[in-house]
């Protein structure tokens, strides 16, 4: 795990250091540049594989052919480096960066699809005077880019640009709309008008004048067939899909751990981490757990969130595993500057400052990599919007006016508690079209609710540009067969994970000096869910049915008929709080107004209306302010 940065084009040299000093964070252990002409690379280094020298970076094939700069892992760099021996290469070191430069230098982008593992890099061709610029397909490392009148610039984190010449930092409308109704910016979308991010398994090749050329080499989501299993052959391919998995992203040459909330995820991976490292209470001992303790005083439960760690504390105890406990003060929610600093994004999802607390303890710790138990829920169904989706064999046959008369029921509901707000989201777009409908389950706000806290300008890009537009166009683009459930994880998986949850966990782990690994985005596992029939993974309203049918008998019952919960910190009680007295004062302040995004007035009325119980609009009002403190750190506004 580490950093990059770099450029093509007329840059100056002394852009490099500067743009590693932005990333530091990413990589305490070493750092490097190259530079050649309209050619540069930057790297800072969080050692992972090889400690030597011999994995310092940039690093050049042994031929001098291809210069890297690389972040991530190779879980199969050893299958991949018995591949080049044969071919009779002699390899220097042990890293995975060194097997990737020689494959790059023989194969090019041809290899991209033989990789497994989470990464992002850079090779400049020096015969052919190209470079290529990728990322891993499942999107676990972040890769920002831009383009000025002097050449392309790329770099691990959206900060590491505000130091390249021309680059524009406007606030992008589009996106700024998405953090309030998403939480996050779709796609290729960031808060910065001239910055993109390249998306999930996608790469970007150019000449030394720096125009891009963009393809994707990842495979597409979901395929029209699914394959015909029975529940005993679909349970022992489940356990060893994800035994697997996780065995194979145990290669690490510096002490590791895992998260554990407690749940169903997390569990089976700390379950298969300590099966594979031995079994034994000294293969447990090897493997630390995390857990999170939140402040005494907010409301948890109340709000959708459980208590985790007395399940976490349960699964240690079964497991044999350390349980480290990190405690979250309310105060630390208050800093929302530093969250926005380390995301490079607006995001307003308190789960990111849990995700730092856990990594900051785990660095003290001494613990370098930790595994999670991200995607679980993305690629068996564990939201609760695929069990609403369920329901929809109940109702969505009716015709339109009778659905409409549904939203026109449940929309009075006080979203003051949690099953109001869940049964208004449940129907708010009852009368919409089946595929307007399955993108809704995603909002946390509709733009016309939205609409009287936004300035004009912003009013009307939302009548240019709806949120939901770019999830349709890539639902649009699935085969024609694919289920509805199906569609639904295929969203999850290219935004809400890829710009949401890996986007948060990446830049927050890594302001601790951590990375953090996803057993069940193996390519391999992946490609065994997308197989599976949807009865395997939701049985009625049972969700990850599949797994939980495989971990029976093997992790604690408790773990595996609790109810899923959120993970983060309830949010709503700090608009009446700190969060509301912030908003009121920029408000009165006129900053509000002056940002030419938002109405001060708009937003104090939401407010209001949120307090009253008559709107949920606790996520977008702290997405105000977070975009904006962005303006003020990133864009000087």
């Amino acid at each position: 795990m580490c950093g990059i940065a770099g450029y093509v084009g007329d840059f100056e040299a002394t852009l490099l250091p500067r743009m590693n000093q932005v990333q530091a964070h990413r990589g305490p252990d070493d750092h490097g540049v190259w530079a050649q002409g309209r050619v540069g690379l930057a790297h800072v280094r969080l050692a992972i594989l090889d400690l030597s020298p011999a994995g310092h970076q940039p690093m050049t094939d042994a031929r001098g052919r291809v210069v890297l700069v690389f972040n991530g892992e190779i879980y199969n760099h050893r299958a991949l480096r018995l591949r080049l021996e044969r071919e009779g290469v002699n390899l220097r070191g042990g890293s995975d960066t060194e097997v990737l430069v020689e494959l790059l230098a023989r194969y090019g982008r041809q290899c991209l699809p033989w990789l497994n593992g989470i990464f992002a890099f850079a090779a400049w061709f020096v015969d052919e005077r190209r470079l290529l610029i990728t990322r891993d397909a499942a999107g676990v490392k972040p890769l920002y880019w831009t383009k000025t009148s002097r050449g392309l610039a790329f770099a691990s984190e959206l900060k590491a640009l505000r130091v390249v010449p021309g680059v524009d930092l406007a606030p992008d409308p589009r996106a700024i709309v998405s953090y309030l109704t998403l939480l996050y910016a779709p796609g290729e979308l960031t808060p910065a008008t001239g910055v993109r991010k390249l998306l999930p398994g996608g790469f970007i090749e150019c000449g030394e004048a720096g125009d891009p050329v963009v393809g994707s080499f990842g495979p597409p989501h979901y395929a029209e067939e699914v394959q015909a299993f029975s529940t005993k052959t679909a349970i022992e391919a489940c356990r060893h899909y994800v035994g697997q998995a996780v065995r194979r992203q145990l290669v690490s040459d510096v002490p590791l751990g895992g998260f554990l909330s407690g749940g169903v995820d997390s569990t089976t991976v700390a379950h298969y981490a300590v099966a594979a490292l031995g079994g034994d209470p000294g293969a447990a001992a090897r493997y630390p757990c995390f857990s999170l303790e939140p402040n005494s005083g907010e409301a948890q439960e109340t709000e959708g969130f459980g208590l985790d760690l007395p399940y976490a504390r349960l699964v240690s105890k079964h497991l044999g595993t350390p349980l480290h406990v990190a405690k979250m003060e309310a105060a630390r929610l208050d800093d929302l500057d530093e969250l926005v600093w380390c995301l490079d994004e607006p995001t307003p999802d308190p789960a990111a400052f849990a995700a730092q607390a856990i990594c900051a303890v785990a660095r003290q710790q001494g613990v370098k990599v930790l595994l999670s138990g991200a995607g679980g829920d993305d690629l068996f169904s564990g939201y609760r919007r695929h069990q609403a989706l369920a329901t929809e064999r109940y109702w969505g046959w009716l015709p339109r006016p009778w659905r409409q008369a549904l939203t026109d029921l449940t929309n009075p509901l006080s979203r003051a508690n949690p099953l109001g707000r869940r049964m208004a989201k449940l129907f708010r777009h009852a009368a919409d079209s089946p595929a307007e409908r399955l993108a809704s389950y995603f909002l946390w706000m509709d733009d016309a609710v939205l609409a009287p806290a936004l300035s004009p300008g912003l009013r009307e890009e939302l009548r240019r540009f709806r949120t939901v537009d770019t999830l349709l166009a890539s639902l649009a683009a699935l085969p024609t067969g694919v289920s509805r459930l199906n569609q639904m994880l295929h969203l999850d998986r290219s935004f809400f994970l890829a710009d949401h949850n890996l986007n948060y966990t990446d830049k927050m782990a890594m302001s601790c000096g951590v990375e953090v690994r996803v057993p069940f985005l193996d390519p391999d596992l992946v490609a065994f869910t997308e197989r599976l029939p949807d009865g395997l993974k939701q049985h009625g309203r049972q969700g990850k049915y599949l797994l939980r049918a495989a971990m029976r008998g093997v992790i604690p019952d408790a773990v595996l008929n609790r109810s899923k919960t959120g993970f983060g910190f309830p949010l709503r009680g700090r608009l009446q709080g700190a969060y509301g007295r912030r908003l009121r004062a920029l408000a009165a302040s006129g900053r509000l107004d002056a940002t030419g995004l938002f109405q001060g007035a708009g937003v104090v009325a939401l407010l209001d209306a949120d307090a009253r119980g008559e709107v949920d609009a606790a996520y977008p009002l702290m997405g105000v302010l977070c975009v904006e403190s962005w303006l003020r750190q990133f864009a000087g506004r």
